[in-house]
């Protein structure tokens, strides 16, 4: 058993440690603690004893948890700032940088193409094509060479986009027309 004597004279110097100090913050933990000093029983003393260690063991998990979340949190930082510096943002860094290169050389190619004629290899639809309007054919080399909205449209050429929308349609019909015409004509040779 403990020596109540020595417990007695080294009790203001344990009641002074902060872990001791909060354990005995709870009332319930004070007067159990106060009655054990006052009647030493081996069954209180033990209880005691178990309450001071879940009080502990509560208090280590909370430390642990608290000092991951820190070692955690640190860390996190430490990565981002490393994937900032690897990968910065174009508008963060030096602004004479030169353009990134674009996607494909096929594709800057058919940017700075202005005539879709050249890119078509049927007959029958080339010649449709040359029957088109001058606007018409600015408009299907911005819609199939470029990939303009209808919208992206009219805004260059100062149009709306409805009126872009008609001049499409009605390109679209006059090419249809004249390729079926040339179909039955063509159909009418082969017959005869």
């Amino acid at each position: 058993m403990i020596d109540q004597a020595l417990l007695r004279s080294k009790m203001e110097e344990i009641t002074r440690h902060p872990l001791i100090k909060h354990f005995l913050s709870n009332p319930q933990c004070e007067r159990l603690f106060h009655h054990v000093m006052e009647h030493p029983n081996c069954k209180e003393a033990e209880f005691l004893d178990f309450a001071f260690k879940q009080f502990y063991k509560h208090i280590r998990i909370m430390k642990y948890i608290n000092s991951m979340i820190r070692i955690f949190s640190v860390d996190f930082d430490k990565r981002v700032r490393k994937n900032r510096h690897r990968f910065p943002l174009i508008i963060d860094g030096n602004s004479n940088i030169a353009e990134p290169p674009r996607g494909d050389i096929f594709d800057d190619y058919l940017n700075r193409e202005e005539d879709l004629s050249e890119h078509i290899q049927d007959q029958l639809l080339y010649n449709a094509f040359l029957q088109l309007t001058d606007k018409q054919k600015q408009v299907f080399t911005q819609i199939y060479l470029h990939g303009a909205s209808m919208q992206e449209i009219a805004d260059s050429l100062g149009e709306s986009r409805q009126n872009i929308s008609k001049i499409h349609k009605r390109g679209l019909l006059k090419i249809r027309t004249m390729l079926t015409q040339e179909g039955k004509g063509n159909h009418k040779i082969e017959s005869a």
